[in-house]
């Protein structure tokens, strides 16, 4: 459940930075497998907004491996999702390590 209140400062990420998602998650981050391509909309120390197709893995509470622009895979979980039109979503990552 959400209260509203942000717990880390948001800045915008760098023009055309795209994240990379797997469905799977991996403990060696060398399997990492992208099949998703988003436009990251904000960045925050410990998560993200992202902007993709509709894909029906991606629901609130779905754990992911997430690659946003040059970093590393991180293991992640979606926390909301909203659609904005019929074919493309904006979704909530938050890292989990």
């Amino acid at each position: 459940m959400s209260t509203g209140v942000r717990r880390s400062l948001r800045f915008p990420p760098d023009e055309g930075a795209v994240a990379w998602l797997d469905p799977s998650v991996h403990e060696d981050k060398r399997n990492f497998k992208p099949t998703i391509a988003a436009l990251v909309t904000d960045e925050a120390l410990k998560g993200c907004g992202l902007v993709t197709l509709v894909h029906d893995w991606l629901r609130e509470g779905v754990e992911c491996m997430v690659q946003v622009g040059e970093l590393a895979p991180l293991r992640a979980q979606i926390r909301w999702v909203k659609d904005l039109n019929d074919n493309v979503l904006k979704i909530g990552v938050v890292f989990l390590e």
